[in-house]
């Protein structure tokens, strides 16, 4: 949280800060989306910290409260780090007489009558040699912080910025073309003071006031303002991923993503969490904010299930840092990412924070963004490669609804030096449909409500719960089971909290290979349309229609 206010006792409140007094309103208003009492002490002077009562400092809504009660007394007045661009109205003054007192204008001395005499008036009209006095003016700041990125592409909704000092306010920049190398743009923070800074992604929020800041780095010093470098101490590279159609991982069989979500970590801790929208741009999850909302559950006797939303303006690419104070980011410092077609809960993420192995097994590292400093751009690696040379894959109805071969974006980013990073796009699963009789209405769709897919491994602990969609389309409702083992005994299940006998056994026994229709099954099952059921149901020794009759009866009687 970053206030734009600082707190002057009353007694030392000077002539030019007047412009600049704050209504106890105007000025709490930041503090109403503090998370905690720490945000909002760390803005305060540490005298008027310490008036504050111990009962104050224990939720932010106490603290507020208490700073407002110091405001309205006039002990200490609210004033803004710059000049205000509307005055204080006869309404606000009447509101806070306090401040009434303080914005009063100065009533100039009355004139005082001069009687003319019956005289000339004598006039002095001799010229005196002008007084000058020269008075150096203090050097303004001529330091500056330059950021490189990678490529020259078009606008992007997030910028940089710099923290507020104790000489300086916060500064906000945006990345420019360089002319004289085509290979990158430049981010500069101009007119700085010599003083440690702290240097954050800024990314606006809909809906709210409040961004959301990624600390890039702490305590970073600026440089003298001729200093040039062929390659800066930071440097940042924008990144679209492209996601693998099938296990074989091969390029030319790749696609857009248009929905899951997409996990940043860096140094072992998740940084960044990005949704993705079904027009394939990327928007912010205020990480840190729901971690501590998930602590404060864990402590509640019956803690919530919190849904982390997106708030971020959405963006085309994100931008990974790739070296950060003249270090490398690369092995365990540096980022890794991770697809998943559902949002990950806090356990899971904190598993994979726990367990390196683990995290690196799943995830793709963007170690080859150093290829950046040996060549100056990007190609085709392991991991990654560039934009101009990614190709996407058409899609059938049999890939997951996550997947796209629309190539709007990515095409738009041709010659831009940007970097494609591939991840697994969990097409290794499949869709279950359900036929729904539309023609007897809302209430046979409503006995399908709560309809339940459980699919189950005999040889470990993994298992799939996925509800059917309440969304019918094409006369059926669907469930998505994704991320299946390779090695395993699998059964499917179908279950519904009503009703007498309600789990029917779809299949059980069958290996990856079987369930996917890989292998021929000695069935007597009827062969049916791919529009309405996919391979996991073509593996039913009964016709389609006798088996869902069959389900029906059991679950619904």
């Amino acid at each position: 949280m970053h206030s734009v206010c600082k707190f002057v006792p009353s007694s030392k409140l000077s002539t030019v800060e007047l412009d600049k007094v704050l209504t106890p309103d105007e000025c709490l208003g930041p503090f109403s989306r503090a998370r905690n009492t720490a945000d909002i002490l760390k803005q305060l002077p540490k005298s008027l910290a310490d008036q504050l009562p111990l009962s104050a400092k224990r939720t932010p809504q106490s603290l507020t409260s208490a700073l407002r009660a110091e405001l309205v007394k006039g002990r200490w007045i609210a004033v803004s780090t710059f000049a205000r661009k509307v005055p204080l109205t006869e309404a606000q003054l009447q509101a806070f007489p306090v401040l009434k007192a303080y914005m009063m204008p100065q009533i100039a001395p009355e004139k005082v009558k001069v009687h003319k005499a019956s005289y000339q008036q004598v006039l002095d009209d001799v010229p005196l040699a002008r007084n000058l006095t020269f008075a150096a003016p203090e050097p303004s700041p001529d330091d500056k912080i330059v950021v490189e990125f990678a490529g020259q592409w078009s606008g992007n909704a997030a910028c940089l910025m710099l923290s507020k000092t104790e000489q300086q306010r916060e500064k906000v920049t945006s990345a420019r073309p360089d002319f004289e190398h085509a290979h990158r743009s430049l981010a500069t923070f101009k007119d700085l003071e010599s003083e440690p800074k702290t240097l954050y992604i800024k990314i606006p929020c809909q809906g709210q006031p409040q961004p959301i800041l990624l600390k890039l780095a702490e305590g970073l010093m600026p440089v003298s303002q001729d200093t040039q470098m062929p390659e800066w101490d930071n440097v940042l590279i924008p990144v679209r991923p492209l996601a693998y159609l099938d296990a074989s991982q091969d390029k030319a069989k790749a696609s857009e993503l248009r929905g899951g979500f997409l996990y940043v970590f860096w140094q072992g801790k998740l940084w960044r969490e990005l949704a993705i929208n079904d027009k394939g741009y990327y928007q912010d999850i205020d990480v840190e904010y729901y971690r501590i909302l998930e602590q404060e559950q864990k402590q509640q006797k019956a803690p919530q299930v919190i849904v982390r939303e997106p708030i971020g303006f959405a963006i085309p690419q994100f931008w990974a840092p790739y070296k950060i104070m003249g270090e490398l980011q690369q092995g365990e410092t540096g980022l890794k990412i991770v697809f998943s077609p559902k949002q990950k809960r806090f356990k899971q993420i904190e598993d994979l924070e726990s367990d390196p192995a683990k995290l690196a097994k799943v995830s793709t590292p963007l170690d080859e963004l150093s290829s950046y400093s040996d060549a100056q751009a990007f190609h085709a690696q392991s991991f990654t490669s560039d934009v101009d040379s990614a190709s996407i894959h058409p899609i059938t109805e049999e890939d997951m609804p996550w997947l796209s071969d629309q190539q709007a974006i990515v095409r738009s980013y041709d010659q831009s030096n940007t970097v494609i990073a591939y991840v697994d796009g969990k097409n290794n699963g499949f869709v279950l449909r359900l036929d729904v009789d539309e023609e007897e209405g809302a209430s046979n769709l409503e006995q399908h409500k709560g309809l339940t897919a459980v699919m189950e491994d005999a040889d470990s602990d993994w298992v799939a719960i996925e509800p059917f969609s309440t969304l019918v389309k094409d006369g059926f409702i669907s469930a998505h089971i994704t991320g299946i083992p390779p090695k395993g005994t699998f059964s499917l299940t179908f279950m519904h909290p009503e009703g007498q006998d309600s789990a029917v056994k779809i299949f059980e026994g069958l290996s990856y290979e079987e369930v996917l229709g890989e292998k021929p099954q000695a069935q007597t099952a009827e062969p049916h349309q791919p529009t309405q059921i996919d391979e996991a149901i073509q593996l039913q020794r009964q016709a389609e229609s006798e088996l869902l009759d069959t389900m029906n009866n059991l679950i619904f009687g």
